[in-house]
This record gives structure tokens, C-alpha cells and sequence, in this order.
């Protein structure tokens, strides 16, 4: 498209946004006159015409813009989600909103008050959304016509330009015209006719290609490992020639992370994680381990006394056992339990390890010798777990979550892909726990594991937590 046109639409958004502070702030005096003096709003809104306030809101109106232009939203938005273009909006009117507080306490604006504020706050951003979806949905109705067409190049025949060329023409409304590829190898079939996309010509002739042809936007698709020279040198010179280069930020196979361009002052950083639960959802996590958990310790209070007493009957030792846990994020804390072994039963492990009948990095011994009377009843019922209810209450623990590892273990897990488990909070209860526990394999069990933190939400922690209680009851798998 051409740059003059393009700065013409971008200036109906700018007269759009305008136009709409505008209205919001008449509204907004409007609400605020009629409760200070409801039987003559009019008068009310006469006595302020005046060129005091005139100079003001133009001022104010000035920095509107620079507000919405310092958070993007007067640049080139062909590309993205259309709620980012919403959250910028919000923040964009959040951000002015409150200076025009700023400046209403300091110049002594006695019309901007709080109803002021909130109504001018809601207008504004309910109106900046809906007049900006309204024009990008005549925009694009625009370019499905073949108008305000921006001329493209795909750089790179390869899975990925063909998957982004097929995207293209897929979607109309962002207004493309696909040109051609570029590349020393054969071009992909389109998705819209079947047969092969156009081949501009290779490599080597890129840049010559790129200034001669009408281009407005450049895609650059080649593998970075071994095309990292020729994409340094494609970038250099279109962006020279004043073209706008894209580049899909996957470059690496991902199966689990997800990429995500961030910035670091100015500086791009591409960022490769996990998708994390929404903090809604870890909000009602956590909420429920601490009203659950609070419950749980009062009621169980008496259990507490009447298990601390037969321990010490039985043995001498702590009533409780702090072992070192790898927790989230492969951090350290202490778990705390019911001793159930005799006193110096981490001393003796080194003797036991060739008893081991757990296949993996886990130890279990189904008749520990270390394991006292009480201790096996506790473990039976599970009873030797309660204390964890502490390390929940302040943070370390949920009450749903894979089972938190000693060090021992960690250190001998065999497979890259589960250590991913550290990637949640470690919890007392799991679906390893609630299918077999000690039955099942140490390699099915982080399987457990990544299955629950994969399809985690607050109705599968429920769920589990409904079929604990009979687990416990049963014995399942206890040891």
C-alpha cells in the first residue's frame, strides 16, 4: 500500500480516538453537572466555556494522543490478535484517565471528581474498542474486495513459509497480495488453486529481486542454523530499501513451549515457555489450600496429639521428620511428616539401596526394616502425610500436585522431559496417588505427573481430591 494512504487510515484512527475522548469527557461533565446541580446542567456546563479551559482540553487532548502512540496503537496492526490491540486500549485509557485525576488535584478542577473520572474512564475505553473493531471490521471488508493491498514476498519454500503463505491466503481480510517465494528450492502448492506458488528466483538474486519488484513486506521463513548469514544480509538490505520484514518467531521445533517476542528496554527478546495457568486459576488454588487447609488443621488437631503420643510410646525420636524436598521450580524446602522409621533410619539407606524394588529413581522397600509398628499403620492411612498440611498453609505444598522428590531421587532421574514435573507446585495428594501409588513405575508416574499439570484446572483438583479419600480408606498401593 501506498505510504501516503496508509497514513491516512492511520489518521482515522487518530480523528477516531479523538473524537471519542471528546465525547466521552462531554459525557462525563454532563453525569457530573446534573448531580451538582440537577435543574440547570446547561448553566452548569456554560459557566466553564471559557478560554482557560478551552487551552486546557486542547492540551489535554495533545497528550491523548502522545499516550496512545507511546503504547502502539497508531502503528500497522495487520498482524495480531485484535484483544492486544483491546489491553493496550485499556491501558492506554487507564494511563490518561489518571493524569487528568493528577491534574484535576493540582489546577483545582472541581468538576473532575470521582463520577467524573469513573464515567469518563468507562466511555472512553468502551468507546476507543468499539469505534476501532468497527473500523477494522469495514477495513477488512475493504481488503477482502481486493483493496488496501499490501504487496508480499516469502522468503524460504520450507514447512514454514509454506504453512505462513497458506495462512495468507487463508485470511483475506489482512489484506495481502502474495507475490511469490524466493528460495534456491522448489516453491509450495498453494492452498488456494493447487497448484505451485510462483518462484521469484533464488538466494543469490534476493536483493536484487526485492529492488526491483513492488514490495511492501518481506517474510523471511529459511532455517536460522544454516541460512543465518544470507537472513543477516536479506534484513540489512530491506530494511535499507525501507520495507518492513517479518520473521515467525518459531525457530525451533516447539512441542511444548510457546514463543513470545517481549522487550528488554529496547532491546526484542524472544521468549520460549511453557503456557502457564491463568493466575484466576492459581488464585482459586491457592485460595482453597489455605481455607481447606486451615479446616484441616483445626479439625485434626486431636488426631495430632493422640499420633504424637503413640509415636513416642513406641520409640525414642522426634514425633515429626523434616526431610529436604525438591519442590517448584526445582527449589529446596523441608517437608515435614509423622516419623515413621526408627531414629537414624537415613543413615541406614545406604545399606538398603540394593533392595530397592522400584525400577527408576525412586527407593521403596515394601517391608522396610526401618519402619516402625506405628509408622506402617500411619503409612497404611496415609495418617504420616498430615503434617504437610503446614508446608501447604505457608506456601511450599498444595494440596493437589506431583508428589515433591527427595534430593536422592532427583539426582537420578534418568530423562530430560521429567523434570518438567518441577514446573508446578508439588502437592499432597496427585493421580499417582490416587491410582496405585507404589504399584505403578516410577516412568508411569511421571507420566501421572505431566498428565495432571498438562490438563490441569480447579475441577480436576476436586476430582482428585474426592478420590483420595477412598484411596486412603483402601490402602491402595501403601507401603
Amino acid at each position: 500500500m501506498q505510504p501516503l494512504r496508509r497514513r491516512l487510515l492511520l489518521d482515522a484512527f487518530r480523528v477516531a480516538d479523538l473524537c471519542v475522548m471528546t465525547a466521552a469527557f462531554g459525557l462525563a461533565l454532563i453525569v457530573s453537572a446534573g448531580a451538582a446541580s440537577p435543574n440547570n446542567p446547561a448553566a452548569f456546563l456554560a459557566v466553564r466555556i471559557k478560554l482557560s479551559n478551552t487551552l486546557l482540553f486542547m492540551g489535554f487532548a495533545v497528550l491523548w494522543h502522545v499516550i496512545f502512540r507511546a503504547h502502539g496503537l497508531y502503528r500497522s496492526r495487520r498482524i495480531g490478535l485484535l484483544v492486544s490491540e483491546w489491553w493496550d486500549l485499556a491501558k492506554a485509557v487507564a494511563l490518561g484517565t489518571l493524569i487528568l485525576a493528577g491534574l484535576a488535584v493540582v489546577l483545582r478542577l472541581v468538576a473532575v471528581d470521582r463520577r467524573f473520572l469513573a464515567v469518563f474512564f468507562v466511555a472512553g475505553l468502551v468507546g476507543t474498542v468499539l469505534t476501532r473493531s468497527a473500523l477494522r471490521l469495514v477495513l477488512g471488508e475493504v481488503r477482502r474486495k481486493g483493496r488496501n493491498l499490501r504487496n508480499l514476498v516469502i522468503v524460504g519454500c520450507g514447512p514454514r513459509g509454506a504453512r505462513l503463505g497458506a495462512e495468507i491466503w487463508k485470511r483475506p481480510e489482512l489484506g495481502y497480495l502474495l507475490l511469490g517465494y524466493i528460495d534456491d528450492i522448489p516453491p509450495p502448492r498453494s492452498s488456494l488453486h493447487g497448484q505451485p506458488e510462483k518462484l521469484l528466483g533464488g538466494l543469490k538474486d534476493a536483493a536484487s529481486l526485492l529492488g526491483t519488484m513492488e514490495v511492501d513486506e518481506v517474510m523471511i521463513c529459511l532455517p536460522l542454523r544454516s541460512q543465518y548469514e544470507t537472513i543477516a544480509r536479506l534484513i540489512t538490505v530491506a530494511t535499507e530499501m525501507g520495507l518492513i520484514v517479518r520473521m515467525p518467531a518459531d525457530f525451533f521445533e516447539l512441542k511444548l513451549a510457546r514463543a513470545e517476542v517481549e522487550h528488554l528496554d529496547k532491546i526484542p527478546i524472544v521468549t520460549l515457555a511453557e503456557p502457564t495457568p491463568s493466575s484466576l486459576g492459581l488464585f482459586v488454588k491457592r485460595t482453597l489450600d489455605v481455607v481447606c487447609t486451615s479446616v484441616a488443621l483445626v479439625l485434626s488437631a486431636p488426631l495430632f496429639l493422640i499420633i504424637a503420643i503413640a509415636i513416642k510410646l513406641e520409640s525414642p525420636g522426634p514425633v515429626f521428620f523434616g526431610q529436604e524436598r525438591v519442590g517448584l521450580g526445582r527449589r529446596k524446602f523441608r517437608m515435614w511428616k509423622f516419623r515413621s522409621m526408627v531414629r537414624d533410619a537415613e543413615s541406614q539407606l545406604a545399606k538398603l539401596e540394593q533392595l530397592n524394588e522400584v525400577k527408576g529413581a525412586a527407593f521403596k522397600i515394601r517391608q522396610d526394616p526401618r519402619v516402625t509398628r506405628v509408622g506402617r499403620l500411619l503409612r497404611k492411612l496415609s495418617l504420616d502425610e498430615l503434617p504437610q498440611l503446614v508446608n501447604v498453609l505457608i506456601g511450599e505444598m498444595s494440596l493437589v500436585g506431583p508428589r515433591p522428590l527427595p534430593l536422592r531421587d532427583v539426582e537420578r532421574i534418568p530423562n530430560g522431559w521429567q523434570l518438567r514435573r518441577f514446573s508446578m507446585k508439588p502437592g499432597i495428594t496427585c493421580l499417582w496417588q490416587v491410582n496405585g501409588r507404589h504399584k505403578i513405575d516410577f516412568d508411569h508416574w511421571m507420566e501421572l505427573d505431566l498428565q495432571y499439570i498438562d490438563n490441569w484446572s480447579s475441577g480436576l483438583d476436586l476430582e482428585i481430591m474426592m478420590k483420595t479419600i477412598p484411596a486412603v480408606l483402601r490402602g491402595t498401593g501403601a507401603s
